[in-house]
Formats: structure tokens, sequence, C-alpha cells
């Protein structure tokens, strides 16, 4: 598994026209390979810092640099395809589309891959394989 630097300088967030400062200066460095967990009582900016590094959300202010390159200058398409192929998301909640299979709701972001389908269900039934369901 290859690794990935992430790095953020002065990040701020503010939400309701600046009357909420959610982060406030934020300043992180994680190197290729290294692990961390973000620990705080409800309310300290966790989740708004994770939907920043995890590209969900930007930052009202600062930087963020993802494998050394600046995020605020990628557009939206930009980043779903750093998403779709960089970031991993655990979510308390699992938001699955309750119409499709399991292996079909690990099959929807090859689409945004741009594969072809035919290999859709191995890929799917592989990765569902490698986590034990």
């Amino acid at each position: 598994m290859r690794g990935i630097e992430i790095a953020a300088r002065s990040l701020r967030k503010s939400f309701e026209g600046g009357l909420v400062q959610a982060l406030d200066g934020v300043d992180l460095h994680v190197r290729a390979g290294e692990r961390l967990a973000l620990t705080g009582p409800t309310g300290c900016g966790k989740t708004t810092l994770l939907s920043i590094l995890g590209c969900l959300d930007r930052p009202s202010r600062g930087e963020y640099l993802f494998e050394g390159r600046s995020v605020e200058s990628l557009g939206d398409d930009e980043l779903s395809r750093l998403r779709n192929r960089s970031i991993g998301f655990v979510f308390q909640s699992f938001h699955l589309i309750p119409q499709l299979t399991v292996a079909e709701n690990v099959e929807t972001p090859l689409l945004y891959e741009g594969r072809q389908p035919s290999g859709w269900r191995r890929r799917a039934l592989e990765a569902l394989e490698r986590v034990s369901l």
C-alpha cells in the first residue's frame, strides 16, 4: 500500500457568516505511512477537520496540501477523482444505496473511475472478500 502525505497550515473553518469558528488555525503534518487518531470533546472540530482532509469540504482560510499539491486549486471534478483514487472513508453510518445489493454498492465508485462494467463484479467481490463480507 502506498503512502500519502498531507499537510495543513493555519486551517480555519467558520460557519454562519463567521459566527461559528469550527477550526481556528490548525497545523498538521502526516507523513506517508504514519497513523494518527483525532480525539476531543464534542464540538471541537474533529469532523470538520476530517471533512477538509477528505476533500469533502474546503477551509475558509489556510492551506491544505495532499501529496504536495494544494487542494484549494483543484476543481470539483479533480477533487472527485482524488477522493475516488486516494481517499477512503469509514463513516459511522453506512450510507449505502438501499435499492442496491452490497456488491452493487461496492461497484458504484468504479463508475467514476471510467472503467468498463465487465470487471466490476469481480473487483467488488474481491474487495468484499478482503474485509470478510
